[in-house]
């Protein structure tokens, strides 16, 4: 069991050697493992460093990006309605006062500014990126709402142009896909969430001891920013009260608590 979670993180992460493995390996398995065990593994089934990293061809998928260049971003000149655009990438975070480093995915929603589901895991990989989409999955699910013929925009990094992640996106959800094609720029939404964060409570992040304590840290974050913070953009309320008072539906407040 223990050698299928470490092709799985070799498979995703080819150029990692046994230091880079560990962490990962324990966030997966949700146990401590010996370093020299991991070690002792690596040399009996014959997948220690150094492995050839296969300098692969283009995907298919980037071929088609590349051909569509200009045409990627759907977001652009558009004012989308509510739950209808939803924005995402990776952050990386220090924490352990600045000794170790995790990353951090979020999903929030371009018209509310809700955040509708969000990951932390030691990889900014497909699997912290499904897990991530699961929770996207099951919170617009209590919510009673679809997420059929929406749009997710995010940049165009390996883990958002896979087969994985489309197949989520696109075949599992029918949802739309968009893409930035200026970085950072191109997906402003995402980015405002990760300066927010980072400039008001960067110094909790950096003091939580583990990963588990920086998991509660963001716990509290998420739920103050959706249930209490005020956004300009939406009139000067939280998220989830913006929601309650545009969505028309005579249970939505019970469904919006279930889901909090």
């Amino acid at each position: 069991m223990l050698m299928e979670h470490i092709r799985e993180i070799i498979a995703e992460q080819p150029a990692y050697g046994y230091r880079r493995i560990l962490p990962d390996l324990e966030e997966r398995t949700g146990q401590r493992v010996n370093h020299k065990r991991l070690r002792r593994l690596l040399g009996e089934h014959e997948v220690a460093l150094p492995r050839q990293v296969s300098k692969h061809k283009p995907s298919p998928i980037k071929k088609i990006l590349t051909e569509a260049s200009g045409k990627l971003n759907l977001l652009a000149d558009r004012d989308p309605e509510l739950l209808d655009a939803f924005s995402t990438d990776f952050t990386e975070l220090s924490y352990a006062n600045g000794n170790r480093k995790a990353y951090l995915m979020a999903v929030v929603d371009v018209e509310s500014k809700y955040v509708c589901g969000w990951a932390l895991g030691s990889s900014a990989d497909r699997a912290l990126a499904l897990r991530c989409w699961e929770r996207v999955r099951d919170r617009m699910s209590a919510l009673g709402l679809s997420l059929a013929s929406s749009l997710v925009h995010h940049d165009q990094d390996s883990v958002y142009t896979s087969y994985r992640w489309l197949r989520a996106i696109l075949l599992k959800d029918g949802m739309r896909v968009s893409y930035s094609e200026n970085g950072a720029k191109g997906n402003p939404w995402i980015e405002s969430l990760w300066g927010r964060l980072k400039a008001e409570i960067g110094s909790r992040l950096s003091e939580a001891s583990s990963l588990p304590k920086l998991r509660e840290v963001l716990t509290e974050r998420f739920r103050n920013y959706n249930q209490e913070r005020r956004h300009s953009m939406i009139g000067n309320k939280p998220p989830r009260q913006y929601l309650r008072e545009t969505i028309d539906s005579p249970d939505f407040e019970e469904r919006i608590l279930a889901a909090s």
